[in-house]
């Protein structure tokens, strides 16, 4: 048993981790934003020396590209800085970073890819694993989107496609139809780390991706949840201008690293998780 410190613990993921990492016996300390806001460097310091963890998983970040764009303080402190402020403890620790730190045209990507963000959020979490990805003590696991079971539909970036056709009554619906995207079940996530979790700091160290194998757009998405639901699949229109924060095209990560290594998990597939996710809490 391990005294497991989840930073984000309230988030998608950080709750998926802190439900496996209890089943699995560990001790498990997931605070708040209330209880320690970690954009102060004394306040990680005291939430270190309280806890005293065996390992740290990093799931805190603003992962909105939207909201990173401003590049203000609170978004850099969690986004950049308390990677490297963690990490400075010398704790064996687990970094939560994303494929978008790659340009999404030259898919799919291995570990050793060079970087090569388009947007501020990318560029944050491309400096933060720069900053520590050199440290043996330190690996780094970058996801896709995410998705899991929610109490409300809007927690993720996925299930948020299904709140917006319930609250639109019937209505048309736009939905991108430009990038593909790899969505990835936060519970398989968390077993991977469950797995990756005790060799940190001892044989693993570095960088490590992990994503659902399946190309589809959020459009495609839509289309599917909207089965599901029961709601009419024509509601669900094909979005097909660029956003205005511009995102990668297609950044499908290569997990050939942790299958050489034989650690992989694999991952549930979209069309068989989708129903058991939304089978959840909706809204209506």
């Amino acid at each position: 048993m391990a005294r497991v410190l989840i930073t984000g613990g309230s988030g998608l993921l950080g709750q998926a981790c802190v439900i496996a990492f209890r089943v699995a016996g560990h001790e498990v300390f997931a605070p708040t934003h209330a209880e320690y806001d970690l954009t102060f460097d004394t306040v990680i310091d005291a939430l270190i020396h309280t806890i005293k963890p065996d390992v740290i998983l990093n799931c805190a970040a603003q992962r909105n590209p939207d909201l990173c764009e401003t590049a203000s303080p609170e978004v850099l402190a969690l986004n950049v800085a308390l990677p490297q402020r963690l990490a400075r403890f010398g704790i064996p620790m687990i970094h939560i970073s994303t494929d978008y730190v790659f340009n999404g045209t030259q898919a799919p990507y291995e570990t050793d890819a060079q970087r090569k963000p388009l947007n501020m959020y990318g560029r944050q979490k491309a400096d933060a694993e720069v900053a520590i990805e050199d440290l043996e003590h330190v690996a780094i696991l970058r996801l896709p989107i995410l998705y899991g079971p929610v109490e409300d539909l809007r927690q993720s970036a996925v299930t948020v496609l299904a709140a917006n056709l319930l609250a639109a009554k019937g209505e048309p619906v736009l939905m991108d139809n430009l990038a593909v995207r790899y969505p990835t079940l936060t519970t398989d996530i968390a077993q991977q780390l469950l797995v990756m979790a005790p060799l940190v700091g001892k044989t693993l160290h570095g960088i490590f991706h992990y994503s659902g194998e399946e190309p589809i757009t959020k459009h495609l998405m839509a289309l599917h949840m909207a089965r599901i639901l029961k709601l009419d699949p024509a509601m669900c229109v094909p979005n097909n201008q660029a956003p205005t924060v511009p995102r990668p095209y297609d950044c499908h990560l290569s997990s050939k690293r942790l299958q050489q290594l034989q650690l992989y998990v694999p991952p549930t597939t979209f069309i068989d998780a989708l129903p058991l996710v939304l089978n959840g809490p909706k809204e209506e």
